[in-house]
């Protein structure tokens, strides 16, 4: 018996795999953030494109720009967002939109329950009264 006591031969074997499942989930986790950093910063970019074409062309209405957001947004492998546009009155010889997009990221991982992000941004600019 004592034999056995003082052998320490597969410790670091049995440590390891006590371990590795929690730094693989780890590993998962970041990878799965990051990701979902990405997103989010590919939406506001789309949103940010948007509202400079609403700002150059203030004529367009809220399915152009729902267009040019959804052409920017699938070039970038995104589906599923929604992009709102408001507007406040006109005041001072210009008036402000709102462009909202809201987008929502579910993180996945196995043998845990679903885990969703959901994300929403605004853009506002000015426009020139006509």
């Amino acid at each position: 018996m004592r034999a056995f006591a003082g052998n320490a031969s597969g410790a670091a074997a049995i440590e390891f795999a006590l371990v590795v499942p929690f730094l693989i989930m780890l590993l998962f986790g970041i990878f799965a953030f990051g990701w979902s950093m990405n997103n989010m910063s590919s939406v506001r970019y789309a949103l940010e494109e948007s509202a400079r074409s609403l700002q150059l062309n203030n004529t367009l209405t809220q399915s152009q720009v729902q267009a040019i957001a959804t052409q920017k947004l699938q070039a970038l492998g995104m589906q599923d967002v929604n992009v709102t546009i408001t507007t406040d009155p006109p005041s001072g010889g210009f008036k402000m939109a709102h462009i909202n997009a809201s987008y929502a990221f579910v993180i996945d991982f196995p043998y845990f329950s679903d885990y969703p992000i959901n994300y929403s941004t605004t853009v506002t600019v000015p426009l020139i009264s006509g």
